[in-house]
């Protein structure tokens, strides 16, 4: 085959798929090994970082679990405080109807005073001593109030889980009660009208509930957490009224303990337990037997000398929810708490934190146990992955030579015919075409491209003459344009035969044939000249044209509105409206245009959106940016804008620069910028003194200087304008 391209090809291709296997088997082997062994060191350091992190995340999370849960307890042990209250309130409000509207209501007058028979819900009447059952009028009161009997039966049938004693205390010393020989959950008897009816001389109107109200500001009170019979007791009440005022109370009394079992469900089988804490740090009702956390400690949490139970404590006490970390006698405590505002006390639970590490540490053996299982399964997975993949790299190695031999026979052929109709084109016979049919692939395409371009290139030969003179004309049409462009611009800078008391120069320096910019200047009458300067958006043909209209606009209204008067911000509004109409591509232009009153020095000036002009006064002695007090955008955007005009008076020696963003955006071959800060420094050092020539051709060398080889991209236009 000698040194064919066939041949070529085909060594290339067996060699490259060679090579390509060779380092693909070579990246996948040490790919596979470095992982195993990576995995093996990295899986021990592994363990002990998951087991710091399980160790402080789920600690973390079993503390606010704890507060959470705390949290919830307090909210039901406050929802079910509240939901008493709530019956008792409505039982107090239904009384007061009996009370204050008593014709309203028929009369009971059963006033059994046999107590109930057991497990029935029966309403049982008692009178204090002195009271006489048959006085008309604790007789009438209590036929109407034996109304209510139906109310209390009902709402204590809704407690026939709680213990909870429900009462009427009345001002003429009788009382109706409902459940008032139930035991607490520890078997003890506590209510009042179990433990003191039976003395002799007995009295309900001396019940906490009743004296609550003593001083009733028609609300319900509760009564501070007090010991009866073995049982932390609360006594909630709330007064109700006849026609001549506090005619009674109605009321609960409850176990702290009870409403605590009640509410939590406690049942003992858990890694917490709980305490109730009134307002003076005194533990009422507790889930521990003994201990500072017991009923029966001698001190208030308060008043224990451990720093860290003082600070829970006074967080406590502050009515804060959350967890303190305490040490009691070499046993830590998580300790969670949360505000009892209907009790008024804390709810808190106690967490052990012996049992919190032996959760931790059967949580983390666990999860100890699924990771090592799963190591085991991606090392075996690892190793049936490597011998499955050298059988098929090899595989696929064999594919790849005979697939390479079999495409480079196919394709070399027609590339050979190419090449040999190639040549015969190359001594000139471009009439000649190449036939190759490979079914339609990119070497058919290549050879119709072929006989393509050879047309092409006999039409390209035959319209080479042509361009070359259209591109001269076009050069030839451009240059009258730029010529007529610069024509429109005056050259001429003394414009006022009657005043010889300023000078005034301009230059335009377009980036392209033609330029965007322009400068105006004229006179309008004897003593006042308009001096303009404006940019255009965009460069070349288009912002020539707009320019042409801006400028020409600008000129006509000026001459026509200014004739009698100074107003050019008028001139200014009506140049944008018409520059706005009909604006469908959208070109616009920043403007800066003023009237200068050679006699009075007056300088009345409009900026659109242009770049701040150069003023330097006698007042301040240096170049400063004349910024107006209102921004006003280009023209040609909306016709909606009303510009506004500023005025002030020049004075001798003072001077005007003009320019466009030509000059602040030259860039150097960096692509830094020329920027106003560097025009500032050369106007106040270099051409503080100098006249508007020297200083127009001096910054324009400067920037030059600047640029350096960088093209200049953008039209550069200045007017400087100077009273003598």
């Amino acid at each position: 085959m000698g040194h064919s391209i066939k041949r070529k090809i085909l060594l290339l291709s067996l060699g490259g798929a060679f090579v390509s296997f060779l380092c693909i088997f070579c990246v996948f082997l040490f790919t596979v090994f470095s992982t195993e062994e990576k995995l093996s060191a990295w899986y021990p350091q592994l363990k002990e970082n998951l087991s710091e992190e399980i160790t402080e995340h789920t600690g973390q999370s079993l503390k606010r679990i704890y507060v959470n849960h705390v949290i919830a307890d307090g909210v039901t042990l406050d929802l079910n405080v509240k939901k008493c209250m709530d019956d008792v309130e409505l039982i107090a409000n239904t009384m007061s109807n009996y009370m204050k509207h008593p014709e309203k209501y028929q009369r009971n007058y059963d006033s059994t005073l046999a107590k109930k028979a057991p497990g029935k819900r029966d309403v049982v009447t008692r009178f204090s001593f002195g009271v006489n059952p048959q006085d008309k009028v604790v007789r009438e009161e209590l036929a109407l109030t034996n109304n209510i009997k139906g109310l209390l039966t009902s709402i204590s049938t809704q407690y026939t889980d709680l213990p909870i004693v429900f009462y009427i205390i009345s001002k003429n010393g009788y009382c109706l009660s409902i459940n008032s020989d139930d035991l607490s959950y520890s078997g003890n008897l506590f209510s009042f009208l179990v433990q003191d009816s039976t003395k002799r001389y007995f009295d309900f109107r001396g019940l906490p509930a009743y004296v609550l109200q003593n001083h009733s500001n028609g609300k319900g009170k509760i009564s501070n957490v007090f010991v009866n019979n073995n049982e932390p007791v609360v006594s909630y009440s709330f007064p109700y009224y006849d026609k001549e005022g506090l005619a009674g109370v109605v009321a609960f009394d409850v176990s702290i303990h009870d409403l605590a079992e009640f509410s939590l469900h406690s049942n003992g089988d858990h890694e917490w337990k709980m305490f109730f804490m009134d307002n003076t740090g005194k533990i009422q009702m507790s889930d521990f037997t003994e201990g500072v956390f017991s009923v029966k400690a001698d001190l208030t949490l308060r008043q224990i000398a451990s720093a860290n139970i003082k600070d829970m404590v006074n967080r406590v006490l502050a009515g804060e929810t959350g967890i303190s970390h305490i040490s009691i006698d070499d046993n830590s405590y998580y300790v969670a708490f949360t505000p009892a505002p209907s009790l008024k006390g804390h709810l808190v639970a106690v967490y052990f934190e012996d049992e919190i590490k032996l959760s931790l540490s059967s949580a983390k053996n666990n999860i100890f146990k699924i990771i090592d299982e799963k190591n085991d399964n991606v090392f075996s997975l690892i190793r049936e992955f490597r011998l499955f993949m050298c059988f098929l790299l090899a595989g696929l190695l064999l594919l790849s030579l005979f697939l390479a031999y079999k495409v480079v026979k196919a394709y070399t052929k027609p590339i050979n015919l190419i090449s040999s109709e190639i040549e015969s084109l190359s001594t000139g016979k471009l009439d000649k075409k190449i036939y190759v049919r490979s079914g339609g692939d990119e070497i058919e395409t290549l050879a119709e491209n072929i006989n393509n371009m050879v047309v092409e290139i006999k039409k390209k030969m035959k319209s080479i003459s042509e361009v070359s003179s259209e591109k001269d004309r076009i050069e030839a049409t451009m240059n009258v344009a730029k010529t007529i462009q610069s024509n429109m611009l005056p050259k001429k800078f003394d414009v006022s035969p009657s005043h010889s008391n300023f000078d005034l120069f301009a230059m335009n320096l377009p980036a392209k044939s033609v330029s965007g910019d322009f400068y105006d200047l004229f006179m309008i009458d004897d003593d006042r000249l308009i001096v303009t300067i404006a940019d255009v958006s965009g460069k070349g043909i288009p912002a020539a044209l707009f320019m042409v209209t801006s400028m020409t606009i600008l000129r006509n209204l000026s001459h026509m509105m200014l004739k009698d008067n100074n107003d050019l911000a008028s001139v200014v509004t009506q140049t944008n409206i018409q520059l706005c109409d009909n604006n469908k591509e959208g070109m616009f232009v920043t403007l800066f245009t003023a009237i200068i009153n050679l006699n009075t020095r007056e300088f009345s000036f409009v900026s659109g959106g242009h770049n701040p002009p150069l003023l330097l006064s006698r007042k301040n002695g240096a170049y400063e940016y004349l910024n107006s007090p209102k921004i006003f955008p280009m023209l040609g955007v909306s016709d909606l804008i009303e510009y506004e005009q500023n005025n002030m008076v020049l004075d001798d020696g003072d001077c005007l620069l003009l320019y466009t963003d030509g000059v602040t955006e030259a860039i150097d071959i960096h692509e830094k910028l020329f920027g106003e800060a560097r025009l500032l420094k050369i106007m106040n050092e270099v051409m503080l003194k100098a006249y508007p020539e020297k200083i127009v051709k001096g910054v324009y060398s400067s920037i030059l200087d600047f640029a350096g080889e960088a093209e200049q991209f953008d039209d550069i236009t200045m007017l400087c304008f100077r009273f003598k």
